[in-house]
């Protein structure tokens, strides 16, 4: 994908995003993510952060209980187990968070299994949207 193809695809996944979903309590990022909050059909608390650098390629992220009825193999998705979260040595020592930073305070989630789907299409975008939006309401908790 080119830089103008992939610039493009990314204002137009931004675009769709801004118009079915709310601005996180966290804010979007200036430069390099936004981060959103939307209900599904079932009523069902829904995070989901897109990461929109212009060096990085189109990558949104979703808990992996609300993606789970695509098929392996339909997307570019690579899963992030909430067991690996600070296995990556901080310079300091230590450990570091081990994922994009913009997740790290977002109550869903930031300590939960991700997947993160790289993007290639609008078409792409809807598969996972119509994924999340069929996430089924769990029993009563704060969000």
């Amino acid at each position: 994908m080119t830089d103008i193809a992939r610039a493009n695809l990314k204002r137009a996944i931004v675009t769709r995003l801004d118009s079915i979903a709310d601005e996180h309590r966290l804010g979007h990022q200036a430069a390099y993510a936004n981060r959103y909050k939307m209900r599904s059909h079932h009523d069902a608390p829904i995070e989901l952060m897109f990461e929109k650098h212009p060096d990085t390629e189109p990558h949104l992220w979703v808990l992996t209980a609300q993606v789970a009825s695509i098929p392996e193999g339909t997307l570019v998705a690579e899963p992030y187990s909430k067991a690996d979260l600070y296995k990556t040595s901080a310079k300091g020592g230590g450990k570091q968070y081990g994922r994009h930073s913009a997740l790290k305070d977002m109550g869903m989630l930031g300590k939960a299994d991700l997947v993160r789907f790289t993007l290639r299409s609008m078409a792409d975008l809807d598969v996972v949207l119509s994924a999340v939006m069929q996430t089924q309401r769990q029993g009563r908790r704060s969000e």
